[in-house]
């Protein structure tokens, strides 16, 4: 008993006072190891250590995140400021990291705690537009870097206003905690970003309550599966093309991996729609996906990735598929379902409801690809409705829609056109009429 009583206060003084400056080389190294993976999975990012000044308890850092292209990259050049400059935009990161196994130092700061941990980190944030002048963006990042190198962030937004250069800025606030860990590639963020509004030389944009629920990772095949949960109350713009505005917009989306194969479903609507030349619109869509050969659409997807990120994307997109010609062909002989169970576009003129469901057949392993093939095993349906009000504005806007009635496309259902449409074995039945479709050679 004794010896316990003598050995307790040497573990107590080993995990308090000696342990914070081998843990600090720990967290470092993971705060390391967390940045180069978010610069793997953002091309047009790139983080730069400016200095990093590490104690026995307490460490500070300062990081230069550089935006290349993107959202950030376009918002952080405020009205007004050189944009001759050569140096890009950049997002300056100060950080004071309280080392653990417990972080007694961080609780000479704010939200300091003592769970255990490899460091807890208290950052701030500036923004350089390309001129060196440093503005300063309010809100606090609070983060738990665990001893497993995984780590959880909580990122908090008093209500508050900003003014500089013709920009003009308010806000309601924000709450977001985000999760991460390098190891798995998981992500997990959840929270809100109440209203704000920016007004800028004759533009505005004001922007509703945004609600967010997320947890996604990543995959062996270089895309993320998992759930997304988001929703924006509402949007309006002003500018010098006219006003827009929306009401609700909403995005689920839940897809997983199966034995190598991607299935998946997602939901998105947009509301009370206002846009200049269109007037008011609505949209409700559901589409899935079942069976895709994850392995294919992963260097499909790259491709198409890296082709955004091209300054020509639209010739990049022409010159990439000869590289993935292989792999379109490989998605498609391996099976697979597409359908959209419902397709709702209200516009002023009246709406048009769509369901479709395509399904290409696995094909054999030593069997010769041809599109042929491909076409005579696929089966497809669709369904279509549309107002009287809104064919008699498209024959008004184009004459040649009358040939849809003609042919036996269209027919007349109530107030509603309608087709009911089945494909198989090359033969398509269109409201009942048999329509042979040629096939292609190859």
């Amino acid at each position: 008993m004794k010896r316990w009583l003598v050995a307790l206060p040497v573990i107590l003084a080993v995990v308090i006072l000696i342990s914070p400056g081998i843990v600090g080389r720990l967290a470092e190294k993971s705060l390391d190891e967390n940045i180069e993976w978010v610069t793997s999975e953002n091309p047009a990012v790139s983080i730069v250590t400016e200095r990093f000044d590490r104690g026995w308890f307490t460490s500070e850092g300062r990081h230069r995140v550089v935006f290349s292209s993107g959202a950030f990259h376009d918002a952080a050049i405020l009205p007004g400021s050189d944009t001759s400059s050569a140096d890009l935009p950049a997002l300056i990161i100060n950080t004071r990291i309280d080392h653990g196994l417990v972080p007694i130092s961080s609780l000479s700061r704010e939200s300091g705690s003592l769970m255990p941990a490899l460091a807890n980190t208290l950052s701030t944030f500036q923004i350089d537009p390309g001129t060196g002048e440093l503005i300063a963006i309010p809100g606090k990042l609070y983060s738990n870097i665990r001893v497993s190198g995984s780590s959880e962030s909580r990122f908090v937004l008093e209500s508050g206003s900003f003014g500089k250069d013709g920009l003009d800025a308010t806000w309601q606030g924000a709450d977001l905690i985000v999760v991460t860990n390098p190891a798995s590639g998981n992500v997990s963020v959840a929270g809100s970003i109440q209203p704000f509004s920016i007004t800028a030389n004759d533009g505005r944009l004001d922007v509703g309550a945004i609600t967010v629920d997320a947890d996604e990772r990543q995959t062996d095949f270089g895309f993320s599966v998992g759930t997304v949960d988001f929703e924006m109350a509402s949007l309006s713009t002003e500018s010098a093309d006219g006003p827009f505005s929306m009401g609700a917009l909403a995005l689920i989306v839940n897809t997983s991996i199966d034995d190598s194969r991607l299935s998946g479903t997602s939901t998105f609507s947009i509301q009370e729609v206002v846009a200049p030349g269109l007037g008011e619109f609505a949209l409700t869509m559901d589409v899935s996906l079942q069976g895709l050969h994850a392995k294919s659409l992963g260097v499909i997807t790259a491709a198409l990735r890296n082709a955004e990120e091209d300054g020509k994307p639209e010739a990049a997109l022409q010159a990439i598929y000869p590289q993935i010609a292989d792999d379109v062909q490989k998605l498609v002989a391996a099976g697979a379902e597409i359908r959209v169970d419902r397709f709702d576009l209200t516009l002023p003129q009246g709406m048009v409801s769509t369901t479709l469901r395509v399904e290409f057949a696995e094909m054999d392993e030593d069997a010769k690809f041809s599109w042929s093939s491909v076409l005579l095993k696929m089966t497809a349906s669709m369904n279509l409705r549309v107002s009287v009000e809104l064919y008699e504005f498209a024959k008004m806007m184009n004459p040649e829609a009358e040939t849809l009635i003609a042919m036996g496309i269209l027919k007349r259902d109530g107030d509603d056109y309608v087709m009911a449409a089945e494909y198989a074995q090359g033969l398509l039945n269109v409201n009942g009429a048999p329509m042979p479709i040629p096939m292609p050679a190859m």
